[in-house]
């Protein structure tokens, strides 16, 4: 089959990724350029489905408690009674937070409202101004919501800059897949200056809690050299721990390490298992699976593909367990 040092590596976004060279970051308006070749060039961002981590309770439910008039509430109290008296400002003042946080939080459930329009017509600007409300009372999804509306335009005038503002904000407050969306705005350049070594800790961020978009991108990172010291060793180890969580990227990119005998010693067996994992969700990987298969005989194509049931099997009881 040949060496595939120079295939591309994909990025998060990147749902047509493919075995075929890939530049690096360049100034051509900040993006990577997925599959070679002009128009093929593909944000390195979240799809907009990801988002749904953020939901605590099902939109329905949302829905429902915003036309009871409640709020919908994250934690149940557990304040016991205190042992001593507490000071009346004391209880005003923690009555008037608790009464703007669920505010902020029933505006944030009509953002959402409007954006997947349950019981009302499909509305981004309606969504926006709402999603604003909370976001500007410090609700820290919110923030990352009216951030992406602001990134892709939806609802409000295209601003990369606001969106990058309102990323920070959410992503300073703990939100994982604001810093990883921060991140990339940072090594893309949009929205603010660009900045390898700011992008490679914002990913770091969202990685040390798990957030697999996160993991894949500073695994890149680290594949690449920029913003961290080039070290392929922790980089397969990064997309390995995000391919056995579902990251059809991940398995792609460490398909790739395995086929290159990056960090590891070349094993046309596990290339393929990945790689036939990660076809899919990722069409160009059909094409990457089938020519590492044809390098291999018969025997290792057979143990090839009972692990690429097994490690299929593996991905999803993972997926399972982490709904739990």
């Amino acid at each position: 089959m040949g060496d595939l040092r120079s295939t591309g590596f994909t990025g998060v976004a990147s749902r047509d990724g493919c075995d075929r060279p890939t530049a690096v970051l360049d100034g051509d308006g900040g993006r990577w350029r997925a599959c070679g070749g002009p128009g093929r060039e593909t944000h390195l961002k979240l799809s907009f489905t990801s988002r749904s981590v953020f939901y605590a309770f099902s939109a329905v439910q949302a829905v429902s408690a915003i036309a009871a008039g409640t709020a919908v509430s994250l934690a149940a109290s557990t304040d016991a009674p205190s042992s001593r008296p507490v000071s009346s400002h004391r209880t005003v003042d923690r009555a008037k937070e608790e009464s703007e946080r669920d505010e902020a939080e029933r505006n944030y459930w009509r953002g959402v409202q409007y954006l997947e329009g349950h019981g009302v017509a499909k509305d981004y600007a309606a969504a926006a101004l709402f999603y604003r409300k909370a976001a500007e009372a410090g609700y820290a999804r919110a923030q990352y919501d009216l951030a992406y509306l602001y990134e892709n335009g939806l609802g409000v005038e295209r601003d990369l800059n606001r969106a990058a503002a309102w990323y920070r904000k959410a992503a300073d407050q703990g939100g994982a897949e604001a810093q990883n969306n921060l991140g990339t705005l940072y090594a893309t350049g949009q929205g603010v200056p660009r900045n390898d070594r700011e992008a490679a800790r914002w990913y770091r961020l969202a990685a040390d809690q798990g957030d697999l978009e996160g993991i894949t991108n500073l695994a890149m990172m680290h594949h690449q050299g920029r913003g961290v010291e080039r070290d392929l060793v922790r980089a397969f180890q990064l997309f390995r721990r995000a391919a056995e969580q579902g990251s059809a990227v991940a398995q792609h990119n460490l398909a790739l390490m395995f086929a290159n005998g990056e960090a590891v010693a070349r094993d046309y067996v596990w290339a393929y298992a990945w790689a036939d994992l990660a076809a899919a969700e990722i069409s160009g990987c059909v094409e990457l699976r089938d020519r590492i298969g044809r390098e291999m005989r018969a025997d290792q194509l057979a143990r090839a593909r009972a692990l690429a049931v097994r490690n299929r099997e593996e991905v999803a009881r993972k997926a399972e367990a982490s709904k739990w």
